[in-house]
């Protein structure tokens, strides 16, 4: 897993800088990653029930979670500010959702 937490957080941050350069960008970007984590790991239990070789790589390979990752190479106060910057990300992401979800005409 000490592999592709580092290649994920390598995603995020060419997304960051290369892609998008704004802060919206950026909450965006920790958004779609977190995402896709999650839904991968919903279906490797809901479809392969975490067996077989598919199911034990993504179990293995793919962190959860951002917040997974956090907890697993982080402890004490450090773990505490960035899971709590991770809920302060994931708050303003959900505000430019229903932001745009209102402004849609």
């Amino acid at each position: 897993m000490d592999v592709v937490a580092v290649i994920v957080l390598a995603v995020i941050v060419i997304l960051v800088f290369f892609v998008k350069r704004t802060f919206s960008g950026f909450v965006y970007s920790v958004a779609m990653i977190d995402i896709f984590l999650r839904i991968v790991n919903a279906l490797n239990y809901r479809i392969f029930d975490g067996k077989g070789d598919i199911g034990s790589f993504i179990s293995n390979y793919l962190p959860s979670s951002f917040e997974s990752i956090i907890i697993k190479y982080t402890d004490s106060i450090l773990q505490t500010v960035l899971i709590w910057g991770y809920i302060a990300i994931m708050i303003i992401f959900e505000f430019y959702i229903i932001k745009t979800f209102f402004h849609k005409k």
